[in-house]
């Protein structure tokens, strides 16, 4: 975690412990071996992209049984105990009594930057999501110019990056059978 998020609770927390406290906080927290780190404010643009995102693979998703789920809801990264909030992800793993709060196989997950979040996403949350063995998809969508870099595992199992900054271009998901225009995530206003 970067200097910018202050652990907010200096004692260690189990896993049951973090959620029965993050279900009454006014605030959300990640949770990062024990403790836990409080989530900043987003801008308006941040958030309307991240829906926008949300709207788009929801829209063409949701048919074929993938749930989309926007900011609060929680993804482990397996075999440690953190917990990150995503601002966007793609899961078609089945609901259970263990998983209507943390998702463990995520198919796609997206961060919108920002400058409290920007090493989090591109380095801490880089290496911890690329743990996930589900996981396929990391976009990571700037929100003062266009541009997306699309981390995806390659056939050899290797993650490597793509970079869009043309809104005439589409990120193909061939695992999803997705196409995203970035027109269409970039339509928010100011863009």
């Amino acid at each position: 975690m970067t200097s910018k998020m202050l652990a907010t609770v200096k004692k260690h927390m189990t896993k049951e412990e973090y959620i029965a406290f993050e279900l009454k906080a006014e605030r959300r927290h990640e949770f990062i071996n024990g403790q836990l780190f409080e989530m900043p404010g987003e801008l308006d643009t941040n958030n309307a992209l991240a829906l926008a995102l949300a709207f788009l693979l929801m829209k063409s998703l949701s048919p074929k049984n993938f749930m989309v789920f926007a900011h609060d809801v929680k993804v482990a990264i397996p075999g440690e105990e953190k917990y990150y909030y995503p601002d966007v992800f793609v899961t078609n793993e089945p609901r259970t009594e263990e998983n209507k709060y943390i998702k463990t196989a995520p198919v796609l997950i997206a961060e919108i930057l920002s400058p409290s979040s920007r090493i989090t996403d591109t380095v801490d949350k880089y290496l911890d999501y690329t743990k996930i063995p589900s996981l396929q998809y990391y976009l990571v969508v700037e929100p003062e110019t266009v541009h997306i870099t699309l981390y995806h595992r390659n056939g050899d199992g290797q993650w490597q990056a793509d970079i869009f900054t043309q809104k005439d271009q589409t990120i193909n998901l061939p695992l999803l059978d997705l196409q995203i225009p970035l027109s269409a995530v970039y339509s928010v206003q100011g863009f």
